[in-house]
């Protein structure tokens, strides 16, 4: 661009249209004036402004982004983001104005969108000003936003990323207020001056802000140099400091029951039982590299196992319309090895028809024999035996009585200490020689079998390792939920439990527990903020957001890393007859060295 011409910011316009068209979206679904009841801080800012501030904000810092090769690369800073905040702002001053001169006009806007409500115009759209004041406050207000938000890329990340923490923490308390406020609760502490009402007190958003904010800049202070004491250690010590730190985790998850309320107890229990079936589905996925749909079948096949040998009115106990029996066939501990080896030979069944798909095929097939499980759940034929549609019923909980194992703070240490044993048999098996078998064939198959790994064996024992993990989800979800129905286990939960892997972290077992966290409880958490005709749409907006910016997931494994991070020499770098550059070492391969 030649020296003192100044082009129009084209680039920072679109985004700005585009992040209109995201808040115009918004208004015209009624989701504005339905999260407008919500407080995030209380007398000052509601969810539905919320959401309009950030879209503003957002479009302003994307648009002031530096991208090499645009066409506004060298138009400053804070004129792109007031332009695409600007633009942002001006398509929903349009789109009011538009709307309002229709509803005066006697034009019945709601019989083409039902949510433009008189309160979305005159109040929500136009902030309580008339109609064109309203539309100039919009426009000015995102011209604004979008400036801020743009002087933040003038700032060093080092700078930057404590704010941007210190707000993404400070709305995330706010909105989590039912969690939070009980936990204060429970711990006999104050909890006015954090919160009133539904959303928090100015005093403690600026205490959270400044607080994140400060352990944000702390971190990013001492953190090289905590790592690098760390590496120093000797092997031993280092060893005993990852132990302790593994024991104070499971100590703080040991505790969470007492602190977090029953309700969030039974969303911790419903947690567990996706790490139980992420873990399963991990070793079958993750580590084997078979793409396999239908694992609902194996949930379903350790809830119905469970149900068959341990309600009273199983047909092992009781003929078809007799009264129930006194007891099941069995209790639960003995049905549990039972359950297990059941859900063995059911993996290895299924698994034996599609040792020689791959890929797709294999998805397909397993997919087939997921619902293949499900109709024979309700079939006629295998009601006398299963329910049929009406399910099995009076599944008791777990032993002793006393305990009372079904409710929802004691059945989450139940849970947790067979989360725990899955983590630990799947991290033994990640570094074994099953475990670099399984590696070997996820990366190739053919060559694997070449250099003669058992593709077969391994495959096989793959399904039946995650048949027997992920029969334990199916155990513990019949005993906590008491009765058993064919809908629970849909094609829904399959695509669930691999979402959870895929954005926890393919072959991760942290990655697998934050995932199910993230994907499971996090809308469960939030069940006062989000209605439920909205719980989908911020479920898809999490994966959306989670595959842009983390591809390779929350936690991903070292390999998986390095997989999707290596860089790769360009080709028309090089000229002909210039000498080949150096190979770029594959992932997994670190430890061989050149001869």
């Amino acid at each position: 661009m030649p020296s003192g011409t100044l082009h129009f910011p084209t680039r920072a316009l679109r985004v700005g249209l585009v992040g209109g068209a995201a808040a115009l979206y918004l208004a015209i679904t009624g989701v504005l004036e339905r999260f407008n009841t919500r407080e995030v801080i209380t007398d000052l800012l509601d969810l539905g402004d919320l959401l309009i501030l950030l879209v503003m904000l957002g479009a302003g810092y994307l648009a002031a982004g530096r991208r090499k090769g645009a066409s506004d690369a060298g138009i400053p800073v804070l004129i792109r983001g007031l332009v695409a905040g600007a633009a942002t702002g001006g398509v929903l001053a349009a789109f009011l104005l538009i709307a309002k001169a229709l509803v005066d006009a006697e034009v019945n806007v709601r019989e083409i969108f039902i949510s433009v409500t008189p309160r979305l115009l005159n109040e929500t759209l136009s902030l309580g000003q008339s109609t064109a004041l309203g539309a100039l406050l919009l426009l000015v207000a995102g011209g604004v936003l979008g400036a801020l938000a743009a002087s933040l890329q003038l700032l060093s990340p080092a700078s930057r990323r404590p704010l941007l923490i210190g707000a993404a923490v400070m709305l995330f308390v706010g909105l989590l207020e039912g969690l939070f406020a009980e936990i204060l609760d429970n711990l006999r502490l104050e909890t006015g001056w954090l919160y009133e009402g539904e959303g928090l007190t100015i005093t403690g958003a600026v205490i959270v802000f400044v607080v994140a904010g400060a352990m944000a800049v702390a971190w990013a202070r001492f953190k090289g140099q905590v790592r690098k004491s760390v590496e120093t250690l000797p092997p031993p010590q280092r060893k005993r400091m990852r132990t302790g730190a593994l024991v104070a985790v499971i100590l703080l998850l040991a505790l969470l029951p007492q602190v977090v309320g029953r309700f969030n107890s039974n969303v911790l229990g419903t947690v567990g039982l996706y790490v139980l079936l992420g873990l399963g589905l991990n070793i079958v996925v993750g580590y084997a590299g078979l793409l396999d749909l239908g694992y609902v079948a194996f949930f379903a096949v350790g809830a119905y196992t469970t149900g068959v040998l341990t309600s009273p009115v199983s047909f092992l106990v009781t003929e078809e319309g007799a009264a129930a029996a006194p007891s099941g066939f069995t209790n639960f501990w003995v049905a549990l090895p039972l359950v297990v080896i059941v859900a063995v030979v059911i993996g290895v069944l299924i698994g034996a028809p599609v040792l020689r798909l791959r890929g797709d095929y294999l998805a397909i097939v397993t997919l087939g024999f997921g619902e293949i499980i499900r109709t024979l759940v309700l079939s006629d034929w295998l009601a006398p035996f299963l329910g049929g549609a009406q399910g099995l019923l009076r599944v008791p909980a777990a032993p002793p009585t006393s305990l009372d194992l079904r409710s929802p703070e004691r059945i989450y240490y139940l849970i947790l200490a067979f989360v725990l044993l899955a983590a630990f048999i799947s991290y033994r098996l990640a570094d074994s020689r099953v475990g670099r078998a399984w590696a070997a064939m996820r990366e190739d198959e053919s060559v694997a079998e070449a250099m003669g790994i058992s593709v077969i064996k391994y495959k096989l024992l793959a399904f039946a390792m995650g048949a027997a993990i992920g029969c334990l989800g199916g155990t513990f979800f019949a005993a906590k939920i008491g009765s058993i129905f064919p809908n629970s286990f849909g094609l829904l939960v399959s695509i669930n439990v691999l979402a959870v892997i895929i954005l926890g972290g393919m072959g991760s077992i942290p990655g697998v527990i934050v995932g199910a966290f993230v994907l499971v409880g996090v809308p469960d958490l939030l069940r006062d903020v989000l209605p439920p005709e909205y719980r989908l749409l911020v479920y898809g907006a999490i994966l959306v957001a989670i595959m842009i910016y983390r591809p390779e997931g929350l936690i991903p494994n070292r390999r998986r890393r390095r997989e999707l991070h290596v860089e790769e020499p360009e080709e028309e770098q090089y000229e002909p007859g210039a000498p080949a550059p150096e190979p770029v070492i594959a992932a997994g391969a670190e430890g061989a060295k050149s001869p």
